[in-house]
């Protein structure tokens, strides 16, 4: 076969061109899978403040501290902030995050609620 005069280098070229395209998506992939990690420890560290804060001795702070606990040992989220709302008879807890930024530009936010009746003691006469 006989090569068209000016072809020469096209390969490099398109390599040139499409490099960065796939680069970028493989990024982008890992980038969801790094947000998809952060919203389920968040939503796991949500569970368990409300865990810690809705049996009959728990408090807000109690749930505060299991909370900021299980993050810092799973860690995948940055600019964390936790919100547990303790009332008598229900318990509310809210977590925002971060996920790690891989690719520039690009800043996932993650937020997980959590809502559980509080526990109490009914002695036997009263149920």
């Amino acid at each position: 076969m006989r090569r068209l005069r000016g072809e020469e280098g096209l390969t490099s070229t398109a390599l040139a061109v499409l490099m960065p395209a796939l680069l970028i998506w493989i990024m982008l992939t890992v980038q969801y899978g790094l947000w998809f990690h952060a919203k389920q420890v968040a939503g796991a560290a949500a569970a368990e403040a409300v865990s810690a804060a809705k049996v009959p001795g728990g408090t807000s702070e109690a749930g505060q501290i299991a909370a900021e606990s299980f993050l810092t040992q799973s860690g995948n989220l940055e600019e964390i902030t936790v919100t547990v709302d303790r009332a008598s008879d229900v318990v509310r807890v809210e977590i925002t995050g971060a996920a790690p930024q891989l690719v520039p530009g690009i800043r996932w936010s993650v937020t997980a609620r959590a809502e559980s009746a509080t526990e109490r003691f009914i002695p036997q006469p009263e149920r």
